[in-house]
């Protein structure tokens, strides 16, 4: 099924198959991706609560191709909230950035940066694996900061809402509950990965 909106507003829906009077049409709001609570909540204003996993909120303006290609994508840049877990796209994307601002005061880290994204572009996972072993601790500190710097953040978007009266700001406690589930999956990553 295609669905389309025409010039009011209106949904349009187009099958592949003849539908009975009656039938029930549905429509999947994840398109295939259930890990992202926070598309949904962007996209369509409700809050999946099951959803394992929300991004991890690093916002790059104008990613270059070499970091789409290591990942860098809304979907796959993910923190799980059950495990604390991280996923790989994460580490790549934070170790690839760590190297290229290293380049600027050593340019022979630009011959590092190039041979990572090599070794992750050929499946070369031995050659990947030692960069990440060697930077471990820098590409683990970027993501701290990235972590605590967040979770002020979420506070101070909370904090804003005291006070508020719900029927100025009816989404007021959706909103909060949003919040809430973004910042119990970055606890979780933060005792995970610095017990």
């Amino acid at each position: 099924m295609d669905l389309s909106f025409d010039g009011q507003g209106n949904c349009l829906a187009y099958t592949k198959y003849d539908v009975p009077a009656g039938y029930p049409l549905r429509v999947s709001y994840t398109n295939g991706d259930n890990t992202n609570p926070s598309n949904l909540f962007a996209t369509y204003g409700f809050l999946d609560e099951s959803s394992p996993a929300t991004f991890c909120k690093i916002w790059i303006s104008s990613p270059s191709e070499e970091l789409v290609n290591m990942g860098y994508d809304h979907s796959r840049m993910l923190f799980y909230k059950g495990t604390g877990d991280v996923s790989e796209e994460v580490w790549d994307v934070l170790l690839y950035q760590n190297l290229g601002a290293q380049a600027k005061s050593n340019p022979e880290m630009l011959q590092t940066q190039h041979a990572f994204y090599q070794a992750h572009m050929n499946g070369d996972y031995e050659t990947k694996q030692a960069v990440h072993n060697q930077y471990f601790a820098e590409t683990s500190a970027a993501l701290r900061d990235h972590v605590d710097s967040f979770l002020e953040k979420l506070d101070s978007l909370s904090a804003k809402a005291e006070g508020k009266n719900i029927s100025d700001h009816p989404r007021l406690p959706l909103i909060l509950r949003h919040n809430e589930y973004v910042k119990e999956t970055f606890l979780a990553v933060r005792a995970k990965q610095w017990p």
